[in-house]
């Protein structure tokens, strides 16, 4: 945030840290601990797991040996990196980080984004993906009542993602319409992929199947289904069920459609946003089968928030 006056931007930063103690004071209240993370990461071992980043969108900088390194794209991914190799089973972690990950843009250059988040490591039972949702719902509430926490479960899309016999690439390619919410250029991908007919029907209304859940599972019920995406329907009434309970109903919306911009959610997703709000607050979800790449499969559930959105609608509530 830009200010003409000095008192001005002073007043901004003064609201700014209060804002993230608050937060942070949240967290620890929840049971997460502060974890620092490293700023670099080394290319070649890290860029498999971009799937939806671009190359060129990552800050690179040479070592003294000349290897390439890249700025902290993902505070996620360093953090998994950090601990799976020293893992020990049935240990359960609750952390939360204060930091930045670095972007390149061919218009603006780089871009510093600030995150505050949590990851929940070690949990798998449903009730880690109820708390986490919870306390990213209170979050929210706290600073501006007026927003929207979407959720879906990853699993649908995997789920009939599996029973496609395509390559690899169409995949990704599909994966992309579908997260682009890209009707027209989905519809006319599908055609050709010679699919069987109801998984194609699937496919062909998957960005309708958003709103309620209740109407949702009915609708999907009628098209394609197999286990993993029947486990992710049920699993997505259960927390339905909770926040009826926790009385965050009118504030929640379900899209079976939903896909992050990072390709290792394999269970509970969601964003949230303030209105009149395109970009998202607040964006998390469920991980397991990422921690693999670095050696061992452990359950894992976070998220992360924009500090600076956040703030901005703090202060776009204060002067109402």
């Amino acid at each position: 945030m830009e200010c003409l006056k000095i008192e001005d931007e002073i007043k901004y930063y003064k609201k700014r840290y209060k804002m993230k103690k608050e937060i942070e004071d949240m967290f620890i209240r929840e049971g997460y601990t502060h974890i620092e993370l490293a700023g670099f990461e080394n290319l070649d071992n890290i860029i498999s797991l971009y799937n939806n980043i671009k190359k060129e969108s990552m800050v690179k900088v040479l070592d003294g040996k000349s290897d390439v390194l890249i700025l902290r794209t993902d505070n996620t991914a360093s953090i998994i990196k950090k601990l799976i190799p020293r893992w020990e089973y049935g240990i359960k972690l609750k952390l939360f980080y204060n930091s930045t990950v670095f972007r390149n843009s061919p218009n603006s250059g780089i871009k510093e984004i600030k995150q505050l988040g949590i990851e929940y490591l070690g949990e798998a039972a449903l009730k880690a993906d109820k708390e986490v949702i919870k306390l990213a719902l209170n979050i929210l509430n706290r600073f501006n009542n007026g927003f929207i926490l979407e959720i879906s479960n990853s699993k649908y899309i995997c789920g009939l993602f599996k029973d496609m016999n395509i390559t690899k690439a169409k995949k990704q390619q599909l994966k992309e319409f579908i997260y682009r919410k890209n009707r027209s250029d989905l519809t006319d991908f599908i055609k050709d992929l010679n699919l069987p007919r109801d998984i194609y029907n699937c496919l062909l209304n998957l960005l309708d199947f958003q709103g309620d859940i209740i109407q949702i599972v009915d609708s999907a019920k009628s098209y394609y289904m197999n286990e993993i995406m029947e486990e992710a329907l049920d699993e997505l009434l259960e927390i339905k069920d909770f926040i009826d309970r926790i009385g965050y109903s009118k504030n929640v919306y379900f899209d079976l459609s939903m896909m992050m911009e990072l390709d290792y959610y394999d269970g509970t997703i969601f964003k949230g946003y303030y209105h009149n709000s395109v970009k998202d607050i607040i964006y998390g979800g469920r991980y397991d089968s990422f921690t693999e790449e670095f050696g061992k499969r452990v359950p894992v559930i976070g998220f992360s928030l924009d500090p600076d959105g956040l703030i901005d609608k703090y202060l776009e509530k204060e002067g109402e």
